[in-house]
């Protein structure tokens, strides 16, 4: 962490742990999910992710978010994978609580309301009736 002056702090986190999904349309039932974020007080933050299924196939995304001392809101934007994700692209958002920090700098949080869609197209697959894609 830099703390630049007195109002303004600068990190970068990795992050990492479970992702489990609910709904009949979830792509699989739980996921290993990674992240890498640069956190700035003033500016918010920004990141990057990868969610892995217990296949190892993989989905990217992207976050953006505005940070609050003690919460954030954050958005995802999904940006391709590999193997059954390739070329998924949707959006999903969630709020971040930071719940412990410890003096080595580990933290701990929890993430609440994950909401949102993923759209998986597949390469040389002709779009559906009605697919804004037709």
């Amino acid at each position: 962490m830099l703390n630049l002056g007195t109002d303004r702090r600068a990190s970068i986190a990795k992050l990492d742990g479970s992702l489990m999904l609910a709904g009949p349309s979830r792509p699989e039932v739980g996921f290993l999910s990674e992240a890498i974020v640069l956190n700035d007080s003033v500016t918010g933050m920004v990141g990057r992710t990868v969610w892995t299924d217990q296949k190892g196939d993989q989905a990217y995304s992207e976050l953006r978010a505005d940070v609050t001392p003690t919460d954030m809101k954050i958005i995802g934007t999904f940006i391709g994978g590999s193997a059954r994700y390739s070329g998924a692209t949707g959006t999903y958002e969630f709020s971040w609580r930071f719940l412990l920090e410890t003096e080595d700098g580990t933290v701990q949080g929890q993430s609440v309301g994950l909401k949102g869609s993923v759209r998986v197209s597949r390469p040389g697959m002709a779009p559906e009736a009605g697919d804004p894609r037709s």
